[in-house]
């Protein structure tokens, strides 16, 4: 069953400097940002991967150190951080890259309940623990859903290579991502709205 108006992206096998991928390092345009210093960069999402986003590319990054034993992990304190900017390739430099994660492409997968996309680009969240209050605070303020990461959707590798990720960024759950828009659909704003595992 094909689901309207749904992207599912996974991790590729090869790597890209630019578009949607995840890990290595960050979009050159984040070059001397104060970002770099405290958080690390986990993703973007390449240009037009969503109505939303029209020409531009938003970028992921988690506070360096963040723990899921940690305070901040709702709205609007929690240690993730998601950036709209305008198409960037990889930074030649290697400041503010995740150490814990492999770099690659991020690509479309069939938009069906087979395999659980890492990304999920959808009109409704997909909840684990189906607690909808999760996200009042987020909605409270005037934004809608946009998009997840869910950890379940990271690349099961066989033995002996090393595992793309060391370990769960977000206690093997997903982190919930909320946005308000223009008058044109664009989003304007894109804010982490929480964690559930």
């Amino acid at each position: 069953m094909t689901l309207v108006g749904r992207v599912h992206l996974g991790v590729g096998w090869s790597d890209s400097d630019g578009g949607s991928r995840i890990g290595g390092r960050p979009p050159q345009v984040f070059g001397g940002q104060t970002i770099l210093q405290t958080h690390e960069y986990l993703l973007t999402l390449g240009a037009h991967t969503a109505p939303w986003l029209g020409a531009r590319e938003l970028s992921v990054f988690i506070r360096r150190g963040f723990s899921i034993g940690d305070d901040d992990l709702e709205y609007p304190d929690i240690g993730v951080r998601a950036v709209l900017h305008p198409p960037s390739s990889r930074s030649a430099e290697s400041a503010g890259s995740h150490e814990g994660l492999g770099s690659a492409a991020l690509i479309n997968l069939p938009a069906n309940d087979e395999v659980t996309p890492l990304v999920l680009i959808a009109p409704q969240p997909v909840l684990i623990q189906n607690e909808p209050s999760y996200a009042n605070a987020v909605e409270a303020d005037g934004h809608r859903f946009l998009f997840q990461i869910n950890e379940e959707g990271w690349p099961v590798v066989a033995e002996p290579q090393s595992e793309f990720v060391e370990e769960y960024l977000f206690g093997y759950g997903s982190v919930y991502f909320y946005g308000s828009a223009d008058a044109t659909g664009l989003a304007d704003e894109v804010v982490p709205g929480f964690l559930d595992f």
